[in-house]
Order: C-alpha cells, then sequence, then structure tokens
C-alpha cells in the first residue's frame, strides 16, 4: 500500500469519526439527554454514512496494463463477491436500523411532556417564523401569502398528514392539495379594520391519533388565533398598499391639474403628470423651486395667498376662476377648487384645478348667441303686437267697410229721387196748379205723398248719420290702436313710470274687437297701486301675449259664458303679481311642461314663439311665469310675477 493510499484513508477515517461523534452530541443537545439512545442514533448514521461510501464512493483500482487478463477477471469475481458481501451486511444494518428506529419512536413517545410540549412549540414557532418571511417579501401578492400559509399551518399540527386547511378571504379559497371536510373542524374568523373579511378551517380526516389522544390541541387553537390575527393585519396593510397605489394612479390619470400644497407659504409638495404636463415644468422643477404663486395670475404676493389661506380655514373649501401661466409665458383659463385637510395635527391644501379655456370660449359663444336670440324674441315679441294691432285694425277696417257699403245702400236705394218727379209734375201744370191740386186726382194725392216722402228722408238721413257715426269710431279706434303700438314701440328697453292699469286697459284695447267678436266678458281685479318703475314694452308685450291666447282658448271652448279675468296685485315679497284666467279649453298635464319650448303649439296655424318668447321677457325681467290648469275644458290660469319700483315722489 502506497503513502498516498494511506493518507487517504486516514483522512476518511477522521472524518468518519467526526460525523459520527458530531451526531452524538447533536443527539445529546438537541433530542435526549440519554447516552444510549444518544449512541444508537450515532451508530445508525455511522452505518447510513458506511452504506452511502461504498455505494457510491469507494472504487477499487484494476491495473490493466500490468495485470494479465486472467488476474483480472479473477480480480472483477473477487470484486463481485466482496459487493454481495457488502449488500448483505447493509441489508443486515437496515433490519438493525429498522428497528432502532422503531425503539426511537416508542422513547420519543414515552418521553416527558415538557419534551413533547417544546417540540410542538417548535413546529409553532416554525410556522409563524414561516410567515414571517412571506410577509417580509414585498413582491409577493396577497393571494400568494394565503396560499403559502395553508401550508405552513397544516405542518403545525402534531400530525400534518391527518389534517387539511383551507382559508377564505374576500370570497375567494386557499387550500392545501388534500384538502376535505369533515365533521372534526376548527374555524377562527380573520378581521380587518373590525369586520369579518375571511377564516382559516382546519379539518382532521381521521387516523394518526392514539387512543385517549385530543384531537385539537390548545396551542393549536392558540397558533390558528395568532395566524387569524396576523392576516387581517396583513389584509389591512396589503389592502391600504393597492389602494393607496389605485388612489395614485387615479389621480395621475386624472384630466385635472392636482396639487398638494403647503399652506404657509404656497409651496408645492407634489403634484400629477396632468400638472406638470399642463404647466411645462417638470415634476422636480414644480417641486423644487415652485409655488402657487408662481403660476396663478391672480396672486401677486404673500398677502393675497394669506387671505385665501384663510378664507379657507372659516369654511369648508374655495371654488375660484383665474388663469395659470405656463413656463413659456403663455396663459390658460382655469376652475380652481382649494380644500384644507389636516393629517396628523399637519394642514394641507389640496387644490384642483380644471383647464377652462375651451368652456370659456364656448360660454362666450353661448353668451352671444343668448343675446341674439334675445334680440330675435324681442323682435317677435314686437312682431306680436304688432300682429295683434294689424289683426285688431283688420278687424275694425272689416266694420268700416260693411258700414261704407250700408250707406252706399242706403244712398242708391234712396227716396229723394221721387222729390224730383214732384217738382217736374208741379212745373208741368205750373200754370193751373190751383185747378190741378183741388181738382186732378193726382193733384190731389201729391200734399199726402210728400208728407210720407218727407218722413222717409228723415229717417234715411238718421241711418246715414249712426252709419256715418260708426264709420268715424271705426276709423279712430283705427288710429288709437296704431298710435298705441307706436307710443310702446319707442319706449322699448326703458325703465320707465308706468301705471299698470293703464298698461292691462292697452292690452284688452289692442285685443278689443276679437274679444267683442267672440263675445267674451272681460273681469277686472287690479289693485290700486302708485306709479311704478318697469319696461313698458316687454309687460306689454307678455300682457298681450297671454290675453291673446287666452282669447284663442276660449273662442274653441263651448263654454256659454266666456270669461276672460286678470288679477294684478302686489305681492308680500314686493313682487308684481298678474294673472290672466280663463275657463276656455284648458290644458293637459303632459302640455303643461311643454308649453313654454320653442316651436312647439297647439295652433293650427301657430309658430310655437308666443310664449317661449313670453318666458324670455319674463326671464330678461328677473321675474317668472307658471302655468296652471286642472286639465283639458277646465281653463288656464297664467300667473306672472315680475320685480318693480314705486317712482319716488317730487316734494
Amino acid at each position: 500500500m502506497d503513502m498516498k493510499s494511506t493518507i487517504k484513508k486516514n483522512v476518511l477515517a477522521a472524518i468518519f469519526v467526526a460525523i459520527v461523534v458530531g451526531v452524538f452530541w447533536l443527539a445529546q443537545k438537541k433530542l435526549t439527554n440519554d447516552v444510549p439512545l444518544s449512541a444508537l442514533i450515532a451508530v445508525t448514521a455511522a452505518v447510513v454514512l458506511t452504506y452511502f461510501y461504498y455505494r457510491y464512493v469507494y472504487e477499487v483500482p484494476i491495473e490493466i496494463e500490468t495485470a494479465p487478463v486472467k488476474d483480472a477477471t479473477l480480480e472483477a469475481r473477487e470484486l463481485r463477491a466482496k459487493y454481495k458481501r457488502l449488500e448483505e451486511k447493509m441489508k443486515k444494518l437496515t433490519g438493525e436500523l429498522s428497528v432502532a428506529k422503531l425503539k426511537l419512536d416508542t422513547e420519543i413517545a414515552e418521553r416527558p411532556l415538557d419534551q413533547k410540549e417544546l417540540q410542538q412549540r417548535l413546529k409553532h414557532l416554525n410556522c409563524l417564523y414561516g410567515l414571517s418571511k412571506i410577509v417580509n417579501r414585498q413582491e409577493i401578492a396577497l393571494e400568494h401569502i394565503f396560499q403559502e400559509t395553508v401550508h405552513l399551518i397544516r405542518n403545525a399540527y402534531k400530525y400534518p398528514t391527518a389534517m387539511c386547511v383551507r382559508i377564505t378571504f374576500d370570497g375567494l379559497r386557499y387550500t392545501t392539495d388534500n384538502f376535505k371536510k369533515s365533521e372534526l373542524s376548527r374555524n377562527i374568523l380573520i378581521k380587518a379594520h373590525g369586520e369579518n373579511v375571511g377564516a382559516i378551517e382546519v379539518y382532521h380526516l381521521g387516523g394518526k391519533v392514539r387512543n385517549g389522544e385530543e384531537l385539537f390541541l390548545k396551542e393549536e387553537d392558540d397558533l390558528l388565533h395568532a395566524v387569524a390575527e396576523w392576516l387581517g393585519s396583513i389584509a389591512e396593510r396589503k389592502k391600504a398598499e393597492e389602494q393607496l397605489q389605485l388612489f395614485r394612479n387615479l389621480i395621475e390619470g386624472s384630466n385635472d391639474c392636482i396639487f398638494a400644497v403647503e399652506p404657509r407659504w404656497g409651496r408645492f409638495l407634489d403634484a400629477n403628470n396632468r400638472a406638470c404636463d399642463s404647466l411645462g415644468y417638470t415634476r422636480k422643477e414644480l417641486l423644487n423651486m415652485m409655488t402657487i404663486k408662481d403660476i396663478e395670475e391672480s396672486m401677486p404676493d404673500d398677502s393675497s395667498w394669506q387671505k385665501q389661506t384663510n378664507a379657507l380655514k372659516s369654511k369648508n373649501d374655495i371654488i375660484k376662476q383665474g388663469r395659470y401661466k405656463r413656463k413659456n409665458g403663455t396663459k390658460f383659463y382655469v376652475e380652481t377648487s382649494l380644500k384644507l385637510v389636516t393629517e396628523e395635527k399637519q394642514d394641507y391644501i389640496i387644490a384642483i384645478a380644471r383647464d377652462i379655456t375651451e368652456r370659456k370660449a364656448a360660454d362666450a359663444k353661448l353668451k352671444t348667441a343668448q343675446e341674439k336670440l334675445l334680440e330675435t324674441a324681442r323682435e317677435v315679441g314686437m312682431a306680436e303686437v304688432a300682429t295683434g294691432v294689424l289683426h285688431n285694425v283688420g278687424n275694425v277696417l272689416n266694420s268700416v267697410s260693411v258700414t261704407a257699403g250700408s250707406v252706399q245702400k242706403r244712398v242708391r236705394s234712396s227716396k229723394i229721387s221721387y222729390l224730383s218727379d214732384v217738382v217736374n209734375l208741379l212745373e208741368e201744370h205750373a200754370d193751373e196748379l190751383g185747378t190741378f191740386m183741388t181738382v186732378e186726382e193726382r193733384g190731389k194725392k201729391l200734399p199726402a205723398f210728400l208728407a210720407n216722402l218727407s218722413k222717409e228722408l228723415v229717417e234715411e238721413q238718421e241711418r246715414c248719420l249712426e252709419s256715418l257715426e260708426a264709420l268715424t269710431k271705426h276709423v279712430q279706434h283705427v288710429g288709437d290702436i296704431i298710435q298705441l303700438q307706436q307710443s310702446h314701440s319707442k319706449a322699448k328697453g326703458l325703465i320707465e313710470p308706468t301705471s299698470i292699469a293703464e298698461l292691462v286697459e292697452d292690452a284688452l284695447q289692442i285685443n278689443a274687437e276679437t274679444t267683442a267678436r267672440n263675445n267674451i266678458q272681460i273681469k277686472r281685479d287690479i289693485a290700486n297701486l302708485p306709479t311704478i318703475l318697469l319696461d313698458r314694452h316687454k309687460v306689454l308685450q307678455i300682457l298681450t301675449n297671454l290675453i291673446s291666447n287666452a282669447i284663442y282658448a276660449l273662442s274653441g271652448s263651448s263654454q256659454d259664458d266666456k270669461i276672460l279675468a286678470i288679477h294684478v296685485k302686489e305681492q308680500k315679497s314686493g313682487q308684481l303679481r298678474i294673472d290672466v284666467c280663463d275657463n276656455g279649453v284648458g290644458i293637459s298635464k303632459e302640455n303643461l311642461t311643454r308649453i313654454f319650448e320653442h316651436g312647439f303649439t297647439t295652433k293650427k296655424k301657430g309658430h310655437g314663439f308666443g310664449l317661449h318668447s313670453i318666458a324670455l321677457s319674463t326671464n330678461e325681467l328677473n321675474g317668472s311665469i307658471t302655468p296652471h290648469s286642472d286639465g283639458p275644458g277646465k281653463g288656464a290660469v297664467f300667473t306672472v310675477e315680475l320685480p318693480f319700483e314705486i317712482q319716488e315722489t317730487v316734494k
């Protein structure tokens, strides 16, 4: 045997002895104080090491170059015989090891109770330690924590293979691979934020329990409670982190500029991407150098910011409009909402600014369109009044035409021509007029004929005078209506002293002919008000349209007594209230909500702008108009309320 082989064997022997001694020492320290038992464990380890050494490490050198073939064959046979003897020896040692293991299990079962509890406690600590290692992995998701925890809980039990575990959280379930429900179980609730959010269920699958031994130990129940409490706190933290990240993502994805501002100086503490992009600054530039005073045009100095901060402390929030300055000097309109919040005794201001440049442009266009619409409504209102004027003028002119025709007919059929015949007859008998009047039959009848003719001519004259007088009145009525229209047209858009009673009479006068033709009875209930200041043109437009609509409603009604009533009084609120009432066809419920819409009408030849123009006019006067009707056939009431001022008397 050479020196190298000797040294190798000595080193291996030393390592073998060191391992056996180490196993003996560990058994003494960690498992038992029993020396024979520790020695048995060390011997078992030695046998296992010997088996593995000869099975996988040991090799018999074969000198092919120097040994003859016959010797190599013989040596191989010897080697196989040696391996066979070694295998038999290992089988014997394995049997002895099995016996030793059984003896060890028996001795472990017969250990003192405190050693068993210590071993079980070690399993519990391993469970909690494993859970802490999982939690400390920041990247791990909550569902992975629960899935790994079910295995940690199962392994912490005295008989893991006889147990299965399920964790339920937020409707999701995490189970061990052998999960199966049984009647023997434990159920512990998981709580987060004071509410039940899940549960830990442990089921015993049977077997593995000695007679008289408890299925679930108190220590195991305590472990479940500890794990459930820990999982609840983990869930709270993870959910809070997820919600915080979600909230951050929502802020970053917002179309509004969002800033966190320090109240004292207005320094930016944080800003979202939208704010940086809109202003043209980087986040670093905003947070390191900028204040809200640097970007907001309406805050030129610190005093303006302090006033705003003080205002925030006195009320919940402030909403204002202004302009922000970009880095390149351009400006844009914003609507900013400011709110003061307190977190851990520290005040912060949350500023949310929305770009309203497009809205401003749209508002300007809308304002222009509204002004045009109001002007159109005013013109239509004037046209509405003019239409009423022309309609009534037309009615009056029709009466003028009828009266003139009647006079013409009377003149043409007048018996005054008989007088000419009498004169001719007298001229024929001028020489014998006495004889003619007393002797001839025609002469005798002539005085009676002249008496009758004279009477008829007088009556005819009276009828012609009456017709001419009516004709004069009609012509005067036309002049009055035109003069009334002209006087109110001149007052367009002016606030001037007005008698509301006279204004009502003017509106009735414009519609007088239509009222008379439809046999409508007018009732007035007008309070004795002093001279007030109003826009006469707009109020006349409103009254004329309402009266015209009431007449139209009454003309289509089958009522015997058609009544149009106008009530005017002063409200306690300092407003003028005008009610235009009729007992006409009424308004259906569905039409009540639509009658002021542009283009909506129930008239066959209506254009749907009359009531719409009234609504615009009352709104222009800062007033209101309200319709009311109990339904079709039950009449309607339109109530107009207008603010007014009483003209001060000059002393």
